[in-house]
């Protein structure tokens, strides 16, 4: 099972990526479309491989399982919705890439976006297929969460006022992703986790008002849990926060090569002062909040 969903996942990735095959410029002394097409092919088994690794190598080694459908609760299961959220992220993350790139190598705008919708697609449909036939089931719900954060960035690409508000992530390892004989990776360390929207104060302003407030300074509001990680025994709680957060598609680097990595960095909120709040308890200000 596992190679037939690897299999479709990466012809798909494929097929799209080479569509409109005219060459135009180079990169690397390579066409940009065929260095676009075959660094989305790679890039795309890696992180299906890397995911196998963390998640189903020994379900599929040692253990054998009947095709299971399950509903874990959305925001009442095991990680508070903090899994929901990184369906819906890691979706966001891979067709603002895949969008991007293939924009960087002068695709047309139709094809940048329907190969921008495959990726991420097939990507989310191959893994809850291999989870189906694994301990965790097939989940509904997190599709629907991966579709959400495919249609946000597709309207993002054709609706320039919805670009002022942009999905972020951070993370940093928590004490049970620390401990020895852990046998799961950082995608399931969800304590560590906070899932932000940024939004642009400076463009979204009044002209007369943008002069006092820079542009390299967004706000944002995040949420993630406490206690959700595998091996955490404390009381589950919901996590808020508010941040300032930096703007990284306004550092100084220039040229469209550069845009695309600042585009990427961009999906990453960085450490800045903010406020915390799990239910329940005090605020606590952060002088650099991250998780």
């Amino acid at each position: 099972m596992k190679k037939f969903t690897l299999t479709i996942f990466l012809l798909t990735t494929f097929a799209t990526a080479q569509q409109s095959a005219e060459q135009d410029s180079l990169f690397l002394s390579m066409p940009r479309k065929d260095f676009a097409a075959y660094t989305t092919l790679a890039w795309s088994a890696g992180a299906v491989f890397m995911e196998f690794q963390w998640w189903w190598r020994d379900d599929y080694m040692y253990k054998q399982h009947e095709f299971r459908i399950a509903n874990d609760g959305f925001f009442n299961n095991y990680s508070y919705g903090v899994d929901k959220l990184g369906h819906l992220f890691t979706s966001y993350l891979f067709f603002h890439t895949t969008y991007d790139f293939l924009k960087w190598a002068h695709f047309d705008e139709k094809t940048a976006v329907i190969s921008a919708v495959a990726v991420p697609l097939a990507h989310a449909v191959a893994i809850e297929l291999a989870d189906g036939y694994s301990k965790y089931a097939f989940n509904p719900p997190d599709l629907i969460f991966n579709s959400t954060g495919i249609l946000y960035g597709v309207l993002q690409s054709q609706y320039t006022f919805l670009r002022n508000f942009n999905l972020k992530w951070s993370y940093i390892p928590t004490e049970a992703y620390n401990r020895p004989n852990r046998d799961w990776g950082p995608a399931s360390d969800y304590t560590g986790h906070i899932y932000w929207i940024a939004m642009d104060v400076h463009n979204l302003l009044p002209e007369s008002a943008q002069q006092y407030w820079p542009k390299f300074l967004n706000l944002a509001v995040g949420m993630g849990a406490k206690n959700v990680s595998f091996g955490d025994t404390g009381e589950k709680k919901h996590k808020f926060a508010i941040s300032l957060d930096w703007k990284m598609t306004e550092l100084p680097l220039y040229g469209d090569t550069w845009e695309v990595i600042k585009n990427l960095i961009d999906k990453v909120h960085f450490p800045a002062p903010g406020i915390k709040i799990h239910t329940g308890e005090k605020p606590q200000g952060k002088v650099l909040l991250l998780n």
